[in-house]
């Protein structure tokens, strides 16, 4: 088998043409029973290997078929098969994984200049409530879904006041298409962390903001929790 000089392949930080390829990952990770993904790109923005975890659900050679479509219709990428590695997982670690955080509903509540978020989480059977209430401006009005969804995330941590929003950026565009960029603050025993998530928009930019903020937040205070 062939190997690729040092320095020739990039990991998921680089781009796939003019595609971050941190957005082709929330691409695959957006498709049924896939856990995880991790794309690897050349110097020149060529996919060399995508590998993508899964649930024991689904055969691998439909998660293979998914990922091909999904890559073609939202960013007009054509990826050869036999670059997708895809690993099943059972056991403790899949329920672990499937009992993060995840977004049940959002609401948002204006009353003249001011306006009220409420976001409700759900891990397992279990639900948590976050609200944030302030200046009701469109801008605001994002911040003040992110600060719901950091309130009912130390709740469901029993980590009061240890999360802080420090920007929603709604206006990132990559091949098209809308990306809510969510910047955290958390403080825990080790000190003081800056996180960062995206997430794609769909048809709802208020629970994009909700799914970004997860996805800053989830593998760190998952970690905590097992700790």
């Amino acid at each position: 088998m062939s190997h690729q000089p040092t320095g020739e392949l990039a990991t998921s930080k680089g781009t796939i043409g003019q595609v971050p390829a941190e957005h082709v990952e929330e691409v695959i990770r957006q498709l049924r029973d896939v856990l995880s993904a991790r794309v690897i790109a050349d110097k020149n923005g060529v996919i060399q290997e995508i590998h993508v975890l899964v649930s024991s659900s689904r055969s691998p050679k439909q998660v293979v078929r998914d990922i091909e479509s999904a890559l073609l219709a939202s960013h007009g990428i054509v990826v050869d098969h036999r670059k997708i590695s895809v690993a099943q997982m059972q056991g403790a670690l899949l329920r672990s994984i499937r009992n993060r955080l995840r977004v049940a509903d959002v609401e948002l509540t204006i009353n003249g200049t001011k306006a009220e978020a409420t976001v409700h989480l759900q891990r397992g059977s279990e639900t948590f409530t976050g609200q944030a209430a302030g200046q009701g401006s469109q801008s605001n009005q994002l911040r003040l879904i992110a600060s719901a969804t950091v309130r009912a995330v130390e709740q469901a941590c029993n980590m009061p006041d240890q999360i802080a929003v420090e920007d929603i950026n709604p206006n990132v565009m990559v091949a098209g298409r809308q990306i809510v960029v969510a910047v955290v603050n958390m403080l825990s025993q080790y000190g003081e962390d800056v996180l960062t998530g995206s997430a794609l928009v769909r048809n709802d930019l208020n629970r994009a903001v909700v799914n970004a903020v997860l996805d800053a937040l989830n593998r760190r205070t998952a970690a905590l929790r097992d700790e």
